[in-house]
């Protein structure tokens, strides 16, 4: 067995989401990345923890999606392939992706080709509407949307989003002239044809997530947002897939629900673009018009949905002028108060009141900044006790707890750092 035949999965595995030939051909230049292939991130899940398939030369996956019903296409080529001798054998590529994707998938491409155009006619989203957002566009900026900062009503000036909501979609859908938005739908295992359409998303969660695993469709408690991009064009709408989130829910005394954010899942060819940010707040703020939830927690969130997270979160509060007044040490009443009508997490939203501080103090009060170093240490001694009560020499202890401060600090200003000061 040599490296010569060993591929590497993330080379040869290519995705791609496929358009009608009519609006592909009718894409702006700066939106071809859109039908571009793109690579997976992980495939480890599926072709072994070293991430190659042995036995090829030469080898490529193909495989691609129809943009809206994500009805699949299959086709593995190679240049050549292992000899079998004795008990050697190369890998089959197709068996093993066979077990993690529906076996309605097509291995002929003229087939396949005829449902994408099927799809630019037919495919509808499943589930209920429940947000709508345009990205800002040149022409936007220059009429005057969007230009400059955001301001809340009072406290920090905000920064600039590359999107923005649409209040009423039902009222802008009038259905006339070209347009392309960007819409989230809900749904859950009851929503019909959603589990069929799950089976055929779920693979994006072992490509894109690390760690990740299909969840149990049995299982009741599974809500999930969707996002699409829809497109208007000459009297025709097309839907194209973008990413989904996945929440589970928990029972939360007396009579309510907490709901944890499961899974998060934005294209590759979809980033950048501020897509991530608007399908999180879209869920958020649905969250919050929903009486039955009474609190949002995340589920072991990578680095860079953290940072999006916070940002997405200290936005909220500032726009809605949630904490105005905000000043050291905390009135914990009011501030339980406001943490419970946003529905956040105890250790996020005081995280989140820490960097508010760190924006709206005034840097020469001694007092206030001593008031706000000893909350946030104070905060950060309970969170890390068990940790720092290992550590028995006491100055070392306090060295430690202040070093941990120090990194706080640093943080809350590289999140904070577009949230200019009022």
């Amino acid at each position: 067995m040599t490296t010569e035949w060993s591929a590497s999965g993330l080379e040869a595995l290519r995705l791609r989401l496929v358009r009608s030939k009519a609006e592909t051909a009718a894409l702006a230049e700066e939106d071809q990345a859109l039908v571009e292939p793109f690579a997976p991130v992980f495939v480890y899940p599926i072709f072994g923890d070293e991430e190659t398939i042995f036995g090829y030369q030469g080898l490529e996956i193909d495989y691609r999606f129809a943009s809206g019903s994500l009805s699949q296409y299959l086709k593995v080529s190679f240049d050549a392939k292992f000899p079998e001798t004795g008990d050697v054998k190369a890998d089959d590529p197709e068996k093993l992706l066979y077990d993690f994707i529906p076996p309605s998938y097509s291995k002929n491409l003229d087939s396949f080709a005829e449902t994408v155009e099927k799809d630019a006619r037919e495919f509808k989203p499943l589930g209920t509407r429940i947000g709508a957002y345009r990205t800002r566009s040149a022409g936007a900026a220059d009429k005057g949307k969007g230009k400059g900062k955001a301001k809340s009503q009072s406290g920090p000036v905000l920064p600039e989003r590359g999107w923005e909501p649409i209040e009423d979609p039902e009222q802008d859908d009038d259905g006339a002239g070209d347009d392309v938005r960007y819409e989230a739908y809900w749904s859950n295992w009851d929503t019909p044809g959603f589990k069929e359409y799950h089976r055929k998303m779920q693979i994006f969660v072992l490509l894109f997530i690390e760690g990740a695993s299909y969840i149990d469709e049995e299982d009741g408690r599974w809500e999930f947002v969707t996002l699409f991009e829809r497109r208007r064009k000459d009297g025709v709408t097309t839907f194209h897939f973008m990413g989904f989130v996945s929440f589970y829910s928990f029972f939360c005394w007396p009579d309510t629900k907490r709901l944890r954010l499961a899974q998060f899942v934005l294209l590759p060819i979809y980033q950048g673009h501020g897509h991530g940010t608007a399908l999180y707040t879209t869920c958020y703020h649905n969250i919050l018009s929903r009486s039955e939830i009474s609190e949002l927690t995340v589920e072991d969130p990578s680095e860079a949905f953290e940072d999006m997270r916070d940002k997405c979160d200290l936005f909220t509060l500032i726009s809605e002028n949630a904490l105005a007044g905000l000043k050291a040490p905390l009135d914990r009443e009011w501030t339980e108060a406001v943490r419970k009508k946003y529905k956040l997490a105890d250790r996020q939203f005081y995280r989140l009141v820490e960097m508010l501080l760190l924006l709206t103090s005034d840097p020469n009060d001694a007092a206030q900044q001593r008031l706000i170093r000893l909350g946030v240490k104070k905060r950060l001694y309970l969170f890390n006790k068990e940790q720092l009560l290992q550590i028995e020499d006491k100055e070392e202890r306090k060295d430690k707890l202040q070093e941990t401060f120090v990194g706080v600090q640093d943080d809350y200003k590289r999140l904070t750092e577009k949230f200019a000061a009022a």
